[in-house]
């Protein structure tokens, strides 16, 4: 079993992760449905001037500020149910199913949040590999979606040599733990 955790740091934005007590015996669990971005997802929310090298910090606080926005601020999280993210309708707030979150959950469009070719990766996944091998899972009405878990690695890439593993821009110096 698990929980859902605000993880945000700043006051404007809203992300969240997953967590489980030691003896994992709480009646929620929890998951995160991860998409793999790169350059072309993310340079067009790089505002001009700032590196490219920090595209993906952009990126990832635009959609922590959107979710924030959605959530209507104090870290109140986002959500809609799983079943209507993937028909892209709108969740009645009146009917939501309880969450293991506990500073406030608001119904929300989850499903505009994202660019539509990401929304459209989760939805096929959901839809088609995690309905095979959980089957029910993509069309339980308890499952929830909430937003934005946006830290499940680091927005900054550094090259590195493919042999000795030092930074291709900075002789001698090892980067590790990005």
């Amino acid at each position: 079993g698990g929980q859902i955790v605000a993880t945000a740091t700043q006051e404007d934005e809203l992300c969240i992760n997953g967590m489980s007590f030691s003896r994992r015996q709480s009646k929620w669990a929890n998951s995160a449905l991860v998409v793999t971005v790169g350059p072309k997802d993310w340079e067009p929310f790089c505002p001009e001037g700032t590196p490219k090298a920090l595209a993906g910090i952009a990126f990832q606080q635009h959609f922590e500020q959107e979710a924030a926005k959605m959530g209507g601020g104090n870290l109140t999280v986002p959500v809609q149910r799983l079943t209507d993210f993937l028909e892209g309708r709108e969740s009645d707030p009146e009917t939501l199913p309880a969450s293991s979150y506990r500073l406030g959950t608001k119904a929300a469009p989850l499903h505009r949040l994202y660019p539509e070719h990401l929304y459209r990766t989760i939805v096929e996944a959901v839809s088609s590999d995690f309905q095979r091998r959980l089957p029910g899972f993509a069309t339980c009405p308890e499952a929830l979606v909430h937003g934005a878990e946006t830290r499940t690695s680091s927005p900054i890439r550094i090259l590195r040599d493919p042999e000795t593993y030092e930074s291709a821009a900075f002789p001698n110096v090892f980067p590790a733990g990005e």
